[in-house]
């Protein structure tokens, strides 16, 4: 008896360990149209890397199942549908798949999520994208100046929407913001993007950001057409 609890329980203890690092492995899920199908990360900026190294490929979902956290900024670059080895999609959805889950870090000098020169990523903050409860929090903590955000656009990031998020930051830069719209180097500016029935605030009371939403630009390179719009900014 007490050799057959002793096995119970060892085997026990490894099926908790095995659940365990599952969860952890499936708090990012990934399906793509083209490529390789589908993947499983421990952080968003992982899922990012894995399509800037063109691992995934067209329509591309991204579903939140756990909170996150973020040691270091995410980017996700440009498509480039002329290399076989770029990143080629042709739209990122990412949501929550329950509720109140975060996508967190305390990133220097450096945003949280970088859409640089990505077009067409919508991050929205629904639980499976539907309804219109705000169940995801993205926080950078990080209280520095020299270009700390939350979400940046930079590089013709275009076409792009946050929406129904809960978007946090506390940056004390003068030159950005918890939302930034940033320069560029290609050839129009970061436009038409959307930034709607957000809660936009700060990561601590008494951390206030200097600025919620912030846009600097490229002289002869506008950003234009950008839609800030329904949201609630406060505590900056």
């Amino acid at each position: 008896m007490k050799l057959f609890l002793q096995s119970f329980k060892f085997y026990l203890a490894l099926l908790f360990a095995i659940c365990f690092q599952t969860s952890i492995a499936q708090q990012v899920t990934l399906t793509a149209t083209s490529g390789t199908a589908t993947g499983t990360f421990t952080t968003l900026k992982l899922a990012f890397d894995a399509i800037n190294a063109g691992t995934h490929k067209g329509e591309i979902v991204i579903k939140i199942n756990a909170t996150t956290s973020e040691s270091a900024m995410a980017t996700i670059n440009a498509s480039a549908a002329t290399s076989a080895s770029a990143p080629y999609y042709t739209s990122i959805n990412i949501y929550p798949t329950t509720t109140g889950l975060s996508i967190s870090g305390s990133i220097a000098s450096s945003p949280l999520i970088n859409l640089n020169g990505a077009d067409n990523v919508i991050i929205d903050g629904r639980v499976n994208a539907t309804g219109s409860a705000k169940d995801l929090t993205i926080t950078n903590s990080n209280t520095g100046a020299a270009t700390t955000s939350t979400i940046r656009f930079i590089g013709d990031a275009s076409n792009n929407t946050i929406k129904y998020c809960t978007l946090k930051g506390s940056s004390t830069d003068a030159a950005a913001g918890v939302v930034f719209f940033s320069t560029t180097t290609g050839t129009t500016g970061n436009d038409n993007n959307t930034i709607t029935n957000n809660d936009i605030t700060c990561a601590a009371d008494a951390s206030r950001p200097l600025n919620a939403v912030y846009a600097l630009g490229t002289t002869l390179k506008n950003n234009d057409n950008n839609t800030i719009s329904n949201n609630n900014i406060y505590n900056f």
